[in-house]
């Protein structure tokens, strides 16, 4: 059964790479050229407020910090909310279930992400920038529990609203704009008033963001009052529970959707 399994992910995975990056250049290349217009964008709006440095860091050591890991929390989301849709006709075969071609998208995602980062990594050491992150466990950590929030939202979702509800989608997707802002990818949270930085600071999002930066750059990162990993940990577990468990009431709904 083990390697059956392995065999039926592996191939989800081969596929859902190639239905990812669809065979073009073109395609491909968005993959890094999104985050890079945007951090353009970005940081060309702090280059006109003379700002060489936010919270205590380096204008570009701080964005590329908040957007990267905002990017791979939204494509996992989203990657994962169409998954059942994409692969129904593949649940004809008894050895593919709805939760494989999730699981697959999972590992496409953080596939792109290690690609991108990397990419990111050397531009950033070609530019002379520091890179290494001040307590690098810690770092890893966040990320892990990144990957494992976007991963149980996206199952919830995916599940919520297979193949019925197809405004409910649009809306998550929506939503992804003014989340960008309340995150702290491109603002710092400390910089905030304190009743608008409270209200952001509900958002587990924001603590994992803004977090990881506190990680990297240690004392010289001046993070929001309040950073916790408690409130992410506690919306992984909510989450998690509520996704599985309507996953498994309607497992088999889903096969026949």
């Amino acid at each position: 059964p083990w390697a059956v399994m392995r065999g039926v992910l592996f191939a989800l995975y081969l596929r859902e790479l190639k239905t990812r990056l669809d065979g073009r250049w073109g395609s491909s290349l968005w993959v890094i050229g999104e985050p890079l217009l945007n951090l353009g964008a970005t940081s060309a709006v702090y280059a006109t407020l003379r700002a060489t440095s936010v919270a205590g860091v380096d204008t570009l050591l701080f964005l590329v910090t908040g957007l990267l890991p905002f990017y791979m929390f939204r494509a996992l989301v989203l990657q994962l909310m169409g998954a059942i849709d994409a692969n129904q006709a593949l649940f004809g075969y008894r050895q593919v279930k709805p939760f494989d071609a999730m699981l697959s998208r999972v590992g496409v995602e953080l596939t792109l992400f290690v690609g991108m980062a990397s990419l990111f990594f050397v531009g950033l050491v070609w530019m002379g920038k520091p890179v290494m992150p001040d307590r690098p466990l810690e770092v890893l950590g966040i990320l892990v529990l990144l990957v494992l929030l976007g991963s149980a939202i996206g199952l919830l979702v995916a599940v919520a609203t297979a193949a019925q509800m197809a405004r409910a989608r649009t809306l998550v997707r929506l939503l992804f704009f003014p989340l960008n802002l309340a995150s702290g990818a491109m603002v710092p949270l400390a910089s905030l008033p304190q009743g608008l930085r409270d209200v952001l600071m509900l958002n587990p999002l924001a603590h994992l963001i803004e977090g990881l930066r506190e990680a990297i750059f240690g004392a010289t990162y001046n993070e929001p009052p309040g950073l916790s990993v408690v409130l992410p940990v506690q919306v992984l577990l909510v989450v998690s529970f509520l996704g599985l468990g309507l996953y498994r009431i309607r497992r088999h709904r889903l096969l026949a959707s």
